[in-house]
């Protein structure tokens, strides 16, 4: 991890020195050089969005997380559903199926948590590792504003929505009251939403008739939010995020649940790049690669880590001739 976090610094750094100190001129071609790209342009991106994978692990349920699976199978009332579904309709492996390497691990738990034989109240979880996102479209809108025909500012906000999902282990003792435990599993999902918007200072160099090469670096905010996090076990499904506070869900009690928000505001900052082609002084395609540095406000999980975003950009000026 070290390792992967030092390169991407040194590359972000690189790619800064070498775009912004390369000479203006690049074999400029006299099409570009006639034409007025000065003032305001607009962009409508279009892109896949490949989210770091270390804050997927803030679905897993671990117990240290902010949703936990134990909130659910610690609840009298759901505990109770989830061994009637499992006894219900058969989905409990054999206990044999057990892997040999997990028995000496059992065994220590029960012994440390005072677990004896046929006690079907306390689980024993395996949580999932190494969840990850998976890769999504993600949209856009984009601004600009260019000095001269080379050199800008922009602003640009793109939304994309994240999915993880993985299978939990559990291994308890057990429903079937047999002197070994049984191994089945559970399957979890998570989903979010992020804003991201960035700032910041973009510039092309012109290459060929119609094509150009061009850097955009800034700072980035992203805006999170917890949609949804759900573990299935049979056929129930259940939300692990906390929504009644210091109370136990009772089943027809006409509880109140809050409306629970879970995320908030990260920062960071970005680099893009890629190949441009304008066609004339009202319409060009960017085709990037971005890459962002950032942390976004899942708790827990605060770290720096790396996002990419590959996009078609088609960047067209709203003003014509009146700019």
């Amino acid at each position: 991890m070290m390792i992967n976090t030092t390169l991407q610094k040194t590359c972000i750094v690189l790619m800064l020195v070498s775009a912004f100190s390369f000479p203006q001129q690049i074999s400029a071609q006299d099409d570009i050089e006639d034409m007025n790209l000065t003032g305001w342009r607009f962009g409508i991106n279009m892109g896949m969005y490949l989210a770091n994978k270390n804050t997927a692990q803030f679905y897993s349920g671990e117990p240290q997380n902010e949703n936990s699976i134990q909130w659910v199978l610690n609840n009298y009332y759901w505990y109770q559903e989830i061994l009637q579904e499992l006894n219900g309709n058969e989905i409990i492996k054999n206990p044999g199926d057990v892997p040999q390497d997990w028995m000496g691990e059992y065994n220590q738990w029960r012994q440390q948590y005072n677990v004896a034989q046929g006690d079907t109240s306390k689980w024993w979880i395996y949580y999932p590792e190494g969840l990850k996102y998976d890769a999504a479209i993600s949209p856009g809108f984009y601004a600009k504003y260019n000095f001269n025909n080379s050199t800008g500012i922009f602003i640009q906000s793109n939304y994309v929505k994240l999915k993880t999902s993985g299978i939990f282990q559990m291994v308890i003792d057990s429903v079937t009251y047999t002197s070994q435990p049984a191994y089945r599993q559970g399957y979890m999902r998570g989903v979010e939403e992020r804003v991201n918007i960035d700032i910041g200072l973009s510039k092309f160099y012109t290459v060929g008739k119609i094509t150009n090469l061009y850097v955009e670096t800034g700072f980035h905010l992203n805006s999170t939010r917890v949609l949804e996090n759900r573990i299935q076990i049979g056929r129930k499904e259940y939300s692990i995020i906390n929504l009644y506070g210091n109370r136990q869900y009772v089943p027809n009690s006409n509880m109140t649940a809050y409306d629970i928000y879970q995320g908030g505001v990260g920062f960071g900052i970005f680099l893009a790049g890629g190949v441009k082609f304008v066609f004339n002084e009202t319409v060009a395609i960017d085709l990037g690669t971005q890459m962002y540095w950032k942390k976004v406000k899942l708790e827990g999980y605060n770290n720096f880590y790396g996002d990419y975003y590959f996009y078609v950009r088609l960047i067209f000026d709203l003003f014509g001739d009146s700019q």
